[in-house]
């Protein structure tokens, strides 16, 4: 059967698959690109990073080795849209599109992927979320508070964009951040349902839980009230593994460690969506696109068996 307008097909899709795999009548997942750039501070390019992420999934081996098998099969396939047109919006009306642009394919048993850009558009596709999903808490993945009320004067920065969050009602558990303001160590404080796991805390060797991700990752579970969001800041990850950002920080997240936080999620409260944020792409240099695009499809898996055990 044909696709339908507004899906992309094997030439164009995320892992490069083919009917009738790639088919949103089948595929059990869907890949939504929302390309948004408009505050980033630093290094700008994050607006490429999901064509970059899903031109690179192309060459990611299909057949998970720790699973046992292919993923994409299990889910019925993955199916990606076409890329969204901000058409200049920026800011709300740039949140407003993505959540318009997310919000359709939300409780039909369909799980979404989400890429965008700056940390800024996940703030729709999360409150897309969030109105399917009594009680969702909000899990971050990210080297950066994002919590300033505004950032150069605006609240839709993505330096602000997990102050909305807080401002809609959401529970928060933040993982890995290690750059932060007063501002937003003051708001920490005084917010409970704002849990924040520092990178210093929770993987220093030197630290209280000695850098095992066994000793922290039941706090984590522990703080998250309900099913999961997933909010995933590339530079969540150490800098060595992703240096295409647009804000790089040392110290981060390692692969095995986002993957046993990941499976964890996905076994306890369960993980009702995701996005992937702020890949800003180095021209000549794959490896950070890819590394990501094989993430993703790791997540996926890990996601797709958690569904077992509930």
């Amino acid at each position: 059967m044909a696709l339908p307008s507004g899906w992309l097909g094997q030439a164009d899709n995320f892992l490069g698959i083919d009917e009738p795999w790639c088919h949103p009548d089948q595929a059990g997942v869907y890949v939504l690109p929302a390309p948004y750039e408009h505050t980033s501070s630093y290094i700008l390019g994050s607006d490429r990073g999901p064509s970059a992420i899903i031109e690179a999934s192309q060459q990611v081996e299909l057949y998970d080795e720790t699973l046992r098998y292919e993923p994409y099969r299990e889910w019925g396939g993955v199916a990606t849209a076409a890329t969204l047109n901000l058409d200049g919006r920026v800011d709300g009306q740039a949140v407003q599109a993505i959540q318009d642009f997310v919000q359709p394919h939300v409780g039909h048993g369909k799980f979404l992927v989400t890429l965008t850009g700056e940390h800024t558009g996940a703030l729709g596709a999360i409150r897309a979320h969030a109105r399917n999903y009594p009680g969702m808490c909000v899990v971050q993945i990210d080297a950066h508070g994002d919590l300033r009320q505004a950032y150069e004067d605006n609240p839709y920065s993505h330096a602000s964009v997990m102050a909305r969050v807080v401002q809609d009602g959401l529970p928060l558990v933040q993982v890995g951040v290690r750059s932060i303001s007063p501002e937003e160590i003051d708001l920490i404080q005084k917010t409970p349902q704002i849990h924040t796991f520092f990178a210093a805390s929770i993987l220093d060797p030197s630290g209280p839980y000695e850098g095992r991700a066994a000793r922290w990752i039941p706090e984590v579970l522990a703080a998250c009230t309900g099913p999961v969001y997933l909010t995933f800041d590339c530079d969540g990850l150490d800098a060595s593994i992703v240096p295409a950002l647009g804000t790089p920080e040392p110290g981060g997240l390692g692969w095995y460690d986002t993957l046993a936080l990941v499976t964890a999620l996905a076994n306890g409260p369960g993980i009702v969506g995701m996005d992937i944020s702020e890949i800003a792409p180095i021209e000549g240099f794959v490896a950070p696109q890819f590394s990501i695009a094989r993430l993703i499809y790791r997540m996926l898996g890990r996601i797709r068996a958690g569904r077992r055990v509930h």
